[in-house]
């Protein structure tokens, strides 16, 4: 049974509620005694969800761009998440995946429009010795910022996925978007 968990893992055969379902069921027999679990935890850590997301979020704390922390964070490879006391949006970055694309973002016309500053693809969900939860982002290395519809995004971090963001935006912007994304896993909805 665990060599067919471990195969449908390592082949992405797991939706990211599946995947999160094992995760808390494997960590729940680790506290057990159970250790090897901690394999099935490594590599859903690892794990590429059937359902990949675009997780747009903000990198400017307090919305102040002075606070900016996108650039420690392409220097490092990372992307944290540290206001602990938003419960939603912790568990927000909590969803984020291996595979899912980060698109660092910031409001411009209130209820209308968004910046974007970046994007990476998640390698890895890791855990700090306080288990506190990062990830390693493979950071593209562009510095172009567009204009994008706000998608409903009020919040911090918003994951969605591409049927939704390819509905939310005109021709011309999705064919702007993809550009800037310059992503190949974004054509399989064209």
């Amino acid at each position: 049974m665990m060599t067919k968990i471990i195969e449908k893992i390592n082949n992405g055969k797991f939706t990211r509620k599946e995947l999160f379902s094992i995760r808390e069921n494997a960590i729940k027999k680790l506290n057990n005694g159970d250790k090897n679990m901690v394999e099935i935890i490594e590599l859903i850590d690892k794990a590429i969800p059937e359902d990949k997301n675009i997780a747009f979020m903000g990198f400017c704390p307090s919305a102040d761009i002075k606070n900016r922390l996108d650039k420690e964070w392409k220097s490092q490879g990372i992307c944290t998440f540290d206001f602990k006391e938003s419960k939603l949006q912790l568990e927000r970055f909590n969803k984020i995946c291996s595979g899912d694309i980060i698109v660092l973002k910031k409001r411009e016309e209130f209820g209308k429009t968004m910046s974007l500053h970046g994007h990476g693809i998640v390698n890895e969900v890791k855990h700090d010795a306080n288990g506190n939860r990062y990830l390693l982002v493979n950071w593209a290395k562009q510095d172009e910022v567009i204009i994008v519809p706000l998608m409903a995004l009020n919040s911090t971090i918003e994951s969605l996925s591409f049927e939704i963001i390819y509905s939310s935006m005109t021709k011309e912007q999705l064919e702007l978007f993809k550009n800037w994304l310059n992503n190949s896993s974004f054509n399989e909805y064209d």
